[in-house]
């Protein structure tokens, strides 16, 4: 028996439809809810710490669990997984929409994010069952790239259920959709297993997830209770030494969670790194701007998303620019642009204000969505053309975990900037406020937006000062954002090779022969 499908399925096309149906929704929801964190505030008085987490309790577990979630579907069978990683999703996100306490929101988010784990690298590993090897790269590519589009989307999607119905359609929203992938799958996809799964590697997943969620905890809580706080300090601590714990035991395991081969393999680790780079910037900027738009100016929900269109227009003309720009400059110059250019874009968010107009805002989404299409296109096809035959699910699944890993720790790290900025500024003018009152002014810009309504013709002065305050820790994340693309320019032009014409070689000898699947490689036969 091969590794691979020997013959084409009849089907196989309508499979990679079904599949990417639910890869646009799990895309979509890591951005969905930007554009309602100021409704959500509202509705739910959550402050902006745990705002940050309603965001990250999806795109962090997502990440940690999503090259686990392969072994399973290697071990128990790639359909079941599939369909339960949907009929969870679908459950969630109905539960999710009727939610009354920001608590009850992160935990469902938390779930959602377990569930996108369970349906992206199992969906790409399926693929390589039904596709022969003349077409599974593409049709691998196209599934990676739908979840994609939907990260530009999401904000679009939820700016209009938001513009006719309440925060929880956003949520709503995924149920018919998975629900329709779910009864499709379960007609059209032959499951397939490995006949010979790899020991699930349960320290390395340990070590991995508890070390992410202590070290983003610290960073979150910092702002709000400083950072010599014994919970912060210790959660820092704790996040650190967990994760060299990880690099060390995976060095050690037989069955590592990230194929060694492949970490080791430049071709394949530097383009990692420049998506990983590029979704920090990329997500932190999608979690800080939907707040300015409608608690500082003012913008409504769908307005929102129609005003962050400037960003997904950047994207589609970047994309292009990035595919013609690897085949004329090669690899290293295209990429080490892109990030400049989003260096520029982030500068040009220094011009905002707190009454400044859109025409500020415009141009500096442009640029940013520019450098950002340069650039991930041009290292996902780089990093997608490096791989050998075979090891496509492999590889995408571990770059997509460390991207969402950067994203994670963009909106941490960013938001927390902002956070911080925002509660130094507030303290004098919430200084004569009620507690209640200005507990849940310095708490979000959103909820300063409520108590200064509330004050009437008096509350001018709070929420002039909120957009202070807000706009000021902006600047700081904007620039923290152009320092953070400068350097990844510098080092990407440093590390990438010029040019990518040969796939990923060993530098190792490996530590265990190869498992073959009797269908397929899957995501997680390799590691």
């Amino acid at each position: 028996m091969t590794a691979h499908a020997s013959t084409e399925h009849p089907r196989r096309w309508w499979i990679l439809g079904a599949l990417c149906l639910s890869l646009v929704v799990v895309g979509l929801d890591v951005t969905v809810l930007n554009v309602a964190l100021t409704r959500i505030a509202t509705a739910l008085s959550a402050s902006t710490t745990q705002l940050q987490w309603i965001v990250n309790g999806y795109v962090l577990t997502f990440a940690v669990l999503m090259v686990p979630a392969g072994v399973l579907g290697d071990r128990y069978g790639r359909r079941k997984v599939l369909a339960t990683g949907l009929s969870v999703f679908a459950l969630a996100s109905a539960v999710g929409a009727w939610v009354t306490a920001p608590g009850a929101l992160i935990a469902v988010r938390t779930v959602l994010g377990i569930s996108a784990a369970a349906v992206f690298p199992v969906a790409i590993s399926i693929l390589p069952t039904v596709f022969t090897a003349d077409e599974r790269r593409k049709a691998v590519a196209a599934a990676a790239a739908t979840m994609g589009v939907g990260l530009p989307l999401g904000p679009l999607v939820g700016g209009w259920l938001l513009d006719h119905f309440w925060w929880g359609a956003t949520l709503l929203f995924n149920v018919p959709i998975m629900l329709v992938a779910l009864v499709a799958g379960l007609v059209l996809i032959p499951d397939s297993r490995d006949p010979a799964p790899r020991r699930f590697d349960v320290p390395g997943l340990a070590l991995s997830a508890v070390g992410l969620a202590a070290l983003v905890y610290g960073i979150i809580q910092a702002p709000v209770s400083g950072w010599s706080a014994p919970h912060v300090a210790g959660s820092l601590v704790l996040g650190v030494a967990l994760l060299a714990g990880f690099a060390v035991a995976e060095q050690r395991s037989p069955s590592p969670l990230a194929d060694r081969r492949l970490v080791r393999a430049p071709l394949f680790f530097w383009p990692t790194v420049a998506l990983a780079l590029g979704s920090f910037v990329a997500l932190g900027v999608l979690f800080m701007v939907p707040l300015y738009l409608q608690a500082v100016r003012g913008v409504d929900a769908f307005a929102t998303g129609i005003r962050l269109m400037p960003l997904m227009a950047g994207l589609l003309v970047g994309s292009a620019l990035g595919s013609a720009g690897l085949h004329r400059l090669g690899l290293r110059a295209t990429v080490a642009t892109g990030f400049a250019a989003m260096a520029a874009g982030f500068l040009l968010m220094l011009r905002i204000g707190p009454s400044s107009g859109y025409d500020a805002l415009w141009p500096a989404l442009t640029v940013i969505g520019l450098g950002f299409g340069i650039v991930m296109p041009a290292v996902g096809d780089a990093l997608l053309g490096s791989l050998p035959e075979g090891r496509e699910s492999t590889g995408t699944a571990l770059s997509f975990a460390t991207r969402q890993v950067g994203g994670a720790f963009g909106i941490a790290i960013l938001g927390s900037l902002v956070t911080a900025a925002y509660r130094d500024g507030m303290t004098a003018a919430t200084a004569a406020l009620p507690g209640p009152l200005a507990g849940a002014a310095r708490e979000s810009v959103a909820g300063a937006a409520v108590v200064a309504d509330r004050l009437g013709p008096a509350g001018q002065a709070l929420h002039d000062a909120a957009g202070r305050a807000y706009v000021t820790g902006m600047h700081h994340a904007s620039m923290a954002c152009a320092v953070i693309a400068l350097g990844s320019a510098f080092l990407l032009a440093m590390t990438l090779p010029g040019r990518t014409s040969e796939s990923v070689k060993p530098t190792a000898p490996a530590t265990a022969p190869e498992r073959r699947d009797s269908r397929s490689p899957g995501v997680s036969s390799h590691l």
